[in-house]
């Protein structure tokens, strides 16, 4: 992987695994699993995408889901995990 490629993946966090989970049919946390190991030193920044109404789409409510369970491994392998609400940031770990 290129360090383009390892560039957009980390920045495009929600582009990659829609791709990843709803396209290439890969297990969110297999996905994340592989992603950690090959960017131990990645900052991942993604949005809150659980909070709110249930999206009617399947396909939207496949995602959102994916990308919980995808971020609950990425958040295991973290040294720190903080969590941002209106510029303020809350540590988790």
């Amino acid at each position: 992987m290129s360090s383009e490629e390892s560039y957009y993946e980390a920045v495009h966090w929600r582009r990659t695994i829609r791709h990843a989970v709803l396209e290439a049919h890969q297990d969110p946390r297999e996905f994340a699993r592989q992603f950690c190991a090959a960017h131990p030193d990645a900052i991942v920044v993604a949005n809150e995408v659980g909070a709110g109404v249930v999206p009617i789409a399947k396909e939207e409510r496949l995602f959102r889901e994916a990308v919980g369970r995808a971020l609950c491994i990425v958040a295991q392998e973290a040294e720190s995990v903080t969590r941002c609400v209106c510029g303020i940031g809350v540590r988790i770990k």
